[in-house]
C-alpha cells in the first residue's frame, strides 16, 4: 500500500467508485469532492425509496466507493494501493438503543461538530444512523486507529460504532443529506494518540474499572446533583453498576440513586435484581460518564 500525503482539503482525496455492492473492479477514480455533491436526481429518489420502504434491494443497486482510497484490480484489502488519509466510521441506531431516540438524530449537531478531527458527518443511505469521516495521520496503522476511535467513542460519548467498518476495502453507499456537516479544516487525527492509549481503554470488572467507577461515584456525591432522574437514565445507571461491577455495584448504584429526592431503597434493590438476571451489558462506565456531563456533574 501507497500514501500520498494529505491534500489540503479532504474533499480532494481520491476514492474508487464501484456500480453497486455486488462489483468487484472499480469504474473509476473520483474525489470526495464528486462524491459528497454529486446532483442526480435519480440516485436522490432512490435514497429517498430505500429510507421511506426500507428496501434493501434497491439500497444495493447504489453505487459506492472505498471511503479510504484507491482500489487497483479486485476489491479486497490488499489491493488498497493508495490510501487517502480518511477513515469512514459507521454509527447506527441499532448498536445505540441505549440513548433515547431524539438524542441520538441530534448527534449531528450537538457531538459531531465539536469534535475538531470529524471532517464530515452525514446520514447513512437508511436515514437511521450516520458516517463520519476523519483523516487520520499514518494510514499504515489504520485498523488501530480504528480500534482507538472504538474506543474513544464509546467511553467518552457512549456511543458505539459499527465494528465491521475497519476493513480497508469496504464500500460506502451513496447518500444524501441535504444538511451535511463539513469541516475543510479539521484536525488530522495524530498517530501519538495510538501510542498511549490508556484513557480510552475500560476493563470489566478489571481493577482499573474499580478505580475510575468508585472516583465518578465520589465526584457524583461531591456535587449532590441526581444524574438519574428520569426512569431510562435510572435503568441505564442499573446496568452500569451490574455490568462493570457484578454484586458489588449495587451499593455504589445505592449511592448515586440516594441522592434523587424520590429514592427508595427497596425499588433500587429490586432494579438492580432484574438488570443483574436478564444480563444486560449495553451500558458501561461511558454511560456513566455521559450521565454526568449531562448533568453538568462533569
Amino acid at each position: 500500500m501507497e500514501f500520498t500525503y494529505h491534500p489540503s482539503t479532504f474533499l480532494d482525496a481520491e476514492v474508487s467508485l464501484f456500480e453497486n455492492i455486488y462489483s468487484q473492479i472499480p469504474i473509476k477514480t473520483i474525489t470526495y469532492r464528486d462524491w459528497l455533491f454529486k446532483e442526480n436526481e435519480g440516485l436522490r429518489d432512490k435514497v429517498n425509496r430505500v429510507r421511506a420502504e426500507q428496501n434493501s434491494e434497491l439500497k444495493h443497486s447504489l453505487p459506492c466507493i472505498t471511503g479510504s482510497g484507491i482500489i487497483i484490480g479486485s476489491r479486497a484489502d490488499n489491493n488498497l494501493k493508495h490510501h487517502n488519509g480518511c477513515i469512514l466510521v459507521d454509527i447506527d441506531y441499532k448498536d445505540n438503543l441505549h440513548l433515547k431516540e431524539e438524542d441520538f438524530f441530534q448527534l449531528k449537531e450537538k457531538v459531531f461538530r465539536n469534535i475538531n478531527e470529524i471532517c464530515y458527518a452525514g446520514h447513512s443511505v437508511g436515514g437511521i444512523g450516520y458516517y463520519l469521516i476523519i483523516r487520520i495521520e499514518n494510514p499504515y496503522r489504520h485498523k488501530e486507529y480504528f480500534n482507538y476511535l472504538s474506543s474513544w467513542f464509546r467511553y467518552s460519548e457512549d456511543i458505539n460504532i459499527d465494528e465491521s467498518g475497519k476493513n480497508l476495502s469496504r464500500l460506502r453507499y451513496y447518500s444524501v443529506d441535504d444538511n451535511q456537516y463539513i469541516n475543510q479544516n479539521a484536525s488530522i487525527l495524530k498517530e501519538a494518540v495510538l501510542n498511549k492509549i490508556t484513557v480510552p481503554i475500560i476493563s470489566r470488572r478489571g481493577l482499573a474499572s474499580d478505580i475510575n467507577i468508585i472516583e465518578l461515584v465520589e465526584k457524583i456525591e461531591a456535587s449532590g446533583i441526581s444524574i438519574a432522574p428520569s426512569y431510562d437514565e435510572y435503568l441505564k445507571l442499573a446496568i452500569v453498576f451490574a455490568n462493570e461491577q457484578g454484586e458489588v455495584g449495587r451499593d455504589l448504584f445505592h449511592r448515586v440513586c440516594s441522592l434523587d429526592p424520590s429514592y427508595n431503597s427497596r425499588d433500587c434493590d429490586e432494579q438492580f435484581n432484574e438488570v443483574s438476571k436478564r444480563g444486560y451489558s449495553d451500558c458501561t462506565t461511558g454511560t456513566l460518564v455521559h450521565l454526568m456531563k449531562r448533568h453538568n456533574v462533569i
